[in-house]
């Protein structure tokens, strides 16, 4: 017998939500995440965040299945003691959770920025530009945005690129950062070999170390005051993380949407 309109309904129904719902963790996690790459809302039920925050997730659930990032939700209320294990303080609060690694997601609630905090979060934290198309396309993608690269020969002992390396990885979810040979490079000039250059507001700038002395201090230093544009847009999940650059702000305030204001707020 053939089934039933509403039969055929209701295995509609199941196989949608099975393809739109991440999955709902439990105390287990700690035990069974082993070295699998997850990216986890934490939530409290009453939190009107986190129901905002709901058809976003499931947005981004629907863009990572298909990759190695594991998509999943987790109770916090509930399961008290996972959430004291990545050491949650408010919610929602999105994590990437890499064997013992985790990564706590500071930007917008949006789906385009989770994922770009899901992508970077994967790693590498230095990714290598083996040639001039790769270098091309690196430029094409952050050419609104911001990038590190360390120019030098591939020997991951040269004292630079370790430096370089360590700073990345505590940075990685902030920001790209990329290594390659001298050759890739397109009508760019450097001053030396190795070093780093950041590429930003359409032009490029070389790391230049005080008294020729390079420390991982200074490398750091540099890569911090270099994370931004020179007039990036400021949103309520941003802001955070250019605090954590230990610059002076000067925040320019506008209403887009006020037309008869428009030539102030463009100059």
């Amino acid at each position: 017998m053939a089934p039933s309109l509403n039969t055929i309904s209701l295995l509609l129904t199941g196989l949608l939500a099975t393809c739109t719902a991440q999955v709902e963790l439990d105390d287990g996690f700690l035990e069974t995440r082993g070295n699998n790459m997850w990216l986890v809302e934490f939530y409290a039920p009453w939190c009107g965040h986190c129901k905002k925050l709901e058809p976003v997730f499931k947005e981004v659930y629907r863009h990572l299945r298909d990759t190695p990032v594991r998509v999943g939700k987790i109770d916090a209320t509930r399961y008290s003691d996972v959430a004291q294990h990545f050491q949650i303080r408010g919610f929602p609060t999105i994590k990437f959770i890499k064997g013992d690694q985790s990564f706590t997601h500071r930007g917008d609630r949006s789906k385009d920025a989770i994922i770009e905090f899901a992508t970077r979060a994967q790693g590498p934290a230095v990714r290598r530009l083996s040639s001039i198309g790769k270098f091309t396309e690196a430029r094409s993608r952050h050419s609104d945005g911001v990038f590190f690269l360390h120019v030098g020969d591939e020997d991951e002992q040269d004292d630079l690129f370790q430096k370089y390396k360590s700073v990345a990885e505590t940075l990685m979810v902030q920001g790209y950062f990329y290594s390659g040979e001298k050759r890739i490079l397109v009508d760019v000039k450097i001053k030396r070999e190795p070093t780093l250059l950041v590429f930003k507001d359409h032009g490029h700038y070389e790391f230049e170390p005080q008294d020729g002395i390079v420390t991982k201090e200074a490398v750091q230093n540099w890569i911090n005051s270099e994370r931004y544009n020179a007039f990036p847009e400021v949103s309520g999940g941003s802001i955070n993380e250019m605090a954590d650059a230990k610059k002076y702000l000067v925040i320019i305030v506008v209403n887009p949407d006020v037309k008869d204001r428009m030539d102030v707020n463009n100059r």
